[in-house]
C-alpha cells in the first residue's frame, strides 16, 4: 500500500527555487494498478523516484506499506528497497 498526502518537491539553488511537484495526494492499495501520465517536465519521474525510495520529498508524507518513510535517510531507503 501507497498513500501519500501533500507530497512535495523543491529543487533550490543559490539562486532559483523550482517546484517539481506540488500537493499531490494519492492512495495506491494492494492489487492495484496505477498509471502516471502528464506532459514533459510535470514532475512525473521527480515523483517515481519519491515513491521509489531513491529521493525524499520537500514537504508532505509519505507511507509504504504501513511504515511511514517520508524522512528516512539514504541508508534506511536502501534497507527498505532491498527487502
Amino acid at each position: 500500500m501507497i498513500r501519500i498526502d501533500n507530497l512535495m518537491k523543491v529543487f533550490r539553488t543559490e539562486e532559483v527555487e523550482t517546484t517539481a511537484i506540488n500537493n499531490i495526494s494519492i492512495e495506491v492499495k494492494d492489487g492495484e494498478f496505477v498509471a502516471i501520465m502528464g506532459p514533459s517536465g510535470c514532475g512525473k519521474s521527480t515523483l517515481l523516484n519519491i515513491l521509489g525510495l531513491l529521493d525524499n520529498p520537500s514537504g508532505g508524507s509519505f507511507v509504504f506499506n504501513e511504515i511511514d518513510v517520508t524522512n528516512f535517510k539514504e541508508r534506511h531507503r536502501t534497507n527498505l528497497r532491498k527487502s
